[in-house]
């Protein structure tokens, strides 16, 4: 009877298992003061780098944007890329832009959302790249901060957009605003299979029985 009593049980644990495993976007690396703001036009492209702390697909960024004169008229491209001998590198990860229309006359997080993630590994070094084909009297901008409240990664400027191969570093220090998500495995909530366990040894055996405390000894042991 004991190998019927086990089957029991294992039938009853798997009937309560859900199928797949839960992913939660999860709030990564992070610099969010802006007191003060750098423009993103067409002789203008930024570069912040950071070191990821989690492993998995960095799915989406949220950089705090503005614009300081007329809206902008035209997009933003902002990319993930590599980071190479300590520069923002050439490779990109991943790639989405800004909408003129999500930015306003005053500071405000952006979400940019990447259709394909870029694979990131804790303790590796990545940068976002923000560039824009827009004039000087259409610029967005992109806050910063002061002195240095990002010490895993720095800013990075070129003078032309897009950029180059050729990033410099900027002379001042300072970060810029952002925040990025990665897809990492949900925290497993309760399962339920002892309880059907202990539902179906009350439903089949007698109470009282010695069928039934064993059956229930054996659910006590399944996963909650």
């Amino acid at each position: 009877m004991r190998g019927g009593i086990v089957g029991f049980l294992i039938g009853a644990a798997c009937a309560a298992l859900a199928p797949g495993a839960a992913f939660a976007d999860t709030l990564d690396q992070q610099q969010p003061a802006g007191g003060s703001d750098v423009k993103v036009e067409s002789d203008e492209s930024l570069a912040q780098t950071f070191t990821a702390g989690l492993t998995g697909p960095l799915d989406r960024v949220e950089l705090l944007l503005g614009f300081p004169d007329s809206a902008p008229d035209a997009p933003m491209t902002v990319e993930i890329r590599d980071v190479s001998g300590g520069s923002p590198g050439a490779t990109v990860l991943a790639s989405g832009s800004v909408s003129p229309s999500a930015v306003s006359s005053s500071d405000a997080w952006v979400p940019i959302t990447f259709a394909t993630a870029a694979p990131v590994t804790a303790g590796g070094r990545y940068s976002i790249v923000a560039y824009s084909s827009v004039d000087s009297t259409h610029s967005y901008f992109w806050a910063i901060d002061f002195p240095d409240p990002y010490p895993a990664g720095a800013t990075f400027y070129q003078t032309v957009s897009p950029p180059t191969s050729t990033w410099t570093l900027a002379a001042l220090g300072g970060d810029q605003a952002f925040k990025t998500y990665v897809n990492v495995p949900a925290a497993p909530g309760p399962t339920g299979q002892r309880a059907a366990a202990k539902r179906k040894c009350k439903k089949k055996f007698h109470k009282g029985s010695k069928k039934r405390k064993k059956c229930l000894r054996k659910a006590r042991k399944l996963p909650v």
